[in-house]
């Protein structure tokens, strides 16, 4: 049954409302040297359900005129969780239209519900490290909200395409008889990560190799662009200047194309990272820019690159949310995030 006010009403959102959640996260712009907006079109509800096992969009629907005022989403994926894969969800989407005043404790409670009908072990979400708003308003220790423990520190980073590298070891494509060889390197390099996704395909990996055949690091390229999008609403002063004067010099040093404004990117995420070091990572970054197809790509960590630097890069904080106020955070110190699942 929904919950209702006098106002509003808070239910599970069904596919036919997937454009008109679509139309209501691209009003929300996160702020910052490049003003950004996460899109799901064509339709919302269908590109949140694509790479999770379960999902719920709780909307926040104006009683009078049927509109929809507010979002929050809820996926739910299996993941590494002390060593065994388990029911994991990621809260993310939350928005609410600028005239509206709803009551995000109702949302909570549906989302809640929906969590512990599929099982789900642990709860987690990201918050940018510019929306303060956000981070005030939701980490805010209250009876009636679940806790939000701050966890890791996430950063996506930016890279350009053909980056330079002088490396004796090769980087190629996964071959049908290696793939015993990758599925015990990603068995002992990700079996004491929490949140490492299942993985369930090893034809698109990519793998580092030393001379002697040895795997030294692995992953894919991403592409979700025909269902979830990334859209560059402004650029701050530096930016335009940068994009109108030295984008033909860009590439030069390092720096990706810049799109136009209100443009949709073309872009690939590297993801389902693994590697045995920090040269080796360093390595399999920049040989992998020579195998996208766009003008840059993304990766997300959660350590500091040391070994290379990203011309671009923006930070979210990872926090745990804790529904029965019981979590100890001491127990996760070894988080991973998927960027292309959040």
């Amino acid at each position: 049954m929904p919950f209702r006010n006098k106002k509003y009403k808070y239910e599970l959102a069904k596919s036919t409302d997937g454009k008109e959640i679509s139309d209501l996260l691209e009003k929300t712009a996160f702020k910052g040297d490049i003003s950004l907006i996460y899109s799901r079109r064509p339709n919302a509800v269908l590109s949140i359900n694509k790479d999770c096992t379960a999902s719920a969009v709780v909307v926040g629907r104006e009683i009078e005129t049927e509109k929809i005022k507010g979002i929050g989403v809820c996926q739910i994926y299996r993941m590494l969780v002390n060593g065994k894969y388990d029911n994991v969800a990621y809260l993310g989407g939350f928005r609410i239209d600028r005239d509206s005043c709803l009551n995000i404790v109702e949302a909570f409670k549906i989302l809640e519900n929906f969590i512990k009908k599929n099982n789900v072990k642990y709860t987690f979400t990201t918050i940018l490290q510019d929306n303060i708003y956000a981070q005030k308003m939701l980490t805010k220790k209250r009876k009636i909200m679940p806790y939000y423990l701050k966890t890791a520190d996430f950063t996506v980073n930016i890279f350009a395409k053909n980056l330079k590298h002088n490396s004796n070891h090769t980087c190629e494509k996964i071959k049908e008889n290696e793939k015993p060889q990758l599925k015990k390197f990603i068995d002992f390099y990700s079996k004491e990560k929490t949140f490492f996704p299942e993985i369930t395909d090893l034809d698109n990996f990519y793998v580092l190799k030393d001379n002697e055949n040895n795997i030294l690091a692995c992953g894919n390229f991403w592409e979700q662009t025909d269902y979830k999008q990334l859209i560059i609403k402004k650029y701050s002063l530096k930016y335009k200047i940068l994009k109108t004067v030295f984008n033909p010099v860009l590439n030069f040093f390092s720096y990706p194309k810049f799109p136009n404004e209100n443009e949709i990117i073309k872009y690939e995420t590297l993801s389902y990272v693994l590697y045995r070091d920090e040269k080796s990572l360093a390595d399999f970054i920049k040989q992998m820019s020579n195998q996208i197809k766009y003008d840059f790509f993304v990766y997300g960590n959660t350590k500091e690159l040391k070994e290379i630097k990203p011309p671009i890069k923006y930070k979210s904080f990872v926090y745990l949310v804790d529904w029965d106020k019981n979590i100890d955070i001491k127990d996760f110190n070894n988080i991973y995030m998927e960027c292309a699942l959040l």
